[in-house]
């Protein structure tokens, strides 16, 4: 699945996807209300090569949006979960009058703390009831969904670059937050050769930023950084910008349907990025980091969950982005400054 499939049009000159004479591209951005959403759509708002944006989320517009120029951005209230709202989104006169022909996903429950049922369905049942959506519409040629690093399986056998084509995890024991991405993947993956519309999975490192509700922010900002006695596994972190300047890149490219890892420019190991961002790093044996971490949580010491980083926490995990580089055209250019991201909102 990982192979990008040869794509139904011939890119522009130089085969680089973004020649002068292409149409184009109307974006729909769903989960516009969330970090990632926010900086998306006022990248694409202010970029000559996007002719309109069209932004949702439940409830009314954020107030960050507030300044985008209505001309090139229009927010509409839709719940994913609500086949009527989306249905309306679709058919209505907006979708059809700014020619909407490409979809961001982004409508997905960050949070580890957030479980359960309701969760479950818009992670993984409100991405299928989109995909059918876009599909049936006969308007949406390109679906992006934005998926993460999490979703590979970690064990001492893996390899410390992984490619597109490594074995997800599928342990049912696994955090509910990795099997809602893998599940909801795995059904993108399953329209992949689908005539009509091309699916582009992006596979990010640990996202870090300001105001990112992410694992890495949350764990590095804790008081204390604690790790699995024994290892030191290295880490590789994403900044914000260059999340962002991938989607854009798998927006405007004509590569077809395809699963691409994305990756930041920094990679350390956990002591080394606990020492930069000023923390001490402590190792406890394994049995106890759930515990702990447990406890530091009751007390509102830090958002982070070891659940989710169990085996993070004792095998590198590092993204092979040779597609990214070859097909995207994606390079990293930011480096992390953890100063910057102390007192984040979690």
């Amino acid at each position: 699945m990982a192979t990008a499939r040869t794509p139904r049009e011939p890119g522009a000159k130089g085969g680089n996807g973004e020649g002068r004479n292409r149409p184009k591209h109307n974006v729909l951005i769903t989960g516009v209300s969330s970090t990632a959403g926010r900086h998306l759509a006022m990248h694409l708002a202010a970029d000559p090569r996007i002719g309109f944006v069209l932004g949702t989320a439940p409830g009314p517009r954020p107030r960050f949006l507030a300044g985008l120029d209505p001309k090139r951005f229009l927010y509409l209230p839709s719940d994913i979960l609500r086949p009527r709202q989306v249905r309306d989104l679709f058919h209505g006169a907006h979708f059809k009058e700014h020619g909407i022909d490409t979809v961001v996903h982004l409508a997905f429950v960050s949070h580890p703390n957030l479980k359960g049922r309701k969760v479950h369905r818009l992670n993984v049942e409100g991405t299928k009831g989109l995909l059918d959506r876009c599909m049936e519409s006969g308007r949406v040629r390109k679906f992006v969904f934005k998926s993460s690093d999490a979703v590979y399986k970690l064990d001492p056998s893996t390899p410390v670059y992984l490619d597109e084509n490594a074995d997800l995890n599928h342990d049912p024991e696994a955090d509910q937050w990795v099997q809602d991405r893998v599940a909801a993947e795995m059904i993108c993956r399953s329209r992949m050769d689908s005539a009509g519309m091309d699916v582009v999975i992006l596979r990010f490192a640990s996202i870090v930023g300001r105001n990112v509700g992410g694992q890495m922010n949350a764990y590095f900002d804790g008081r204390f950084v604690f790790k699995a006695l024994g290892y030191d596994p290295l880490l590789n972190l994403v900044h914000m910008k260059d999340v962002i300047e991938a989607i854009r890149l798998a927006i405007l490219k004509n590569t077809g349907s395809g699963i691409f890892n994305i990756a930041g420019a920094d990679t350390a190991t956990v002591t080394t990025f606990a020492e930069l961002n000023g923390r001490r790093c402590i190792a406890l044996p394994e049995h106890l980091l759930e515990v702990v971490n447990w406890a530091m949580r009751r007390l509102k010491m830090t958002d982070y969950y070891y659940s989710v980083d169990r085996d993070r926490m004792r095998y590198t995990c590092l993204l092979d982005t040779t597609r990214a580089r070859e097909i995207l055209g994606y390079a990293p250019t930011r480096s992390i400054e953890f100063r910057e991201y102390r007192g984040l909102e979690g």
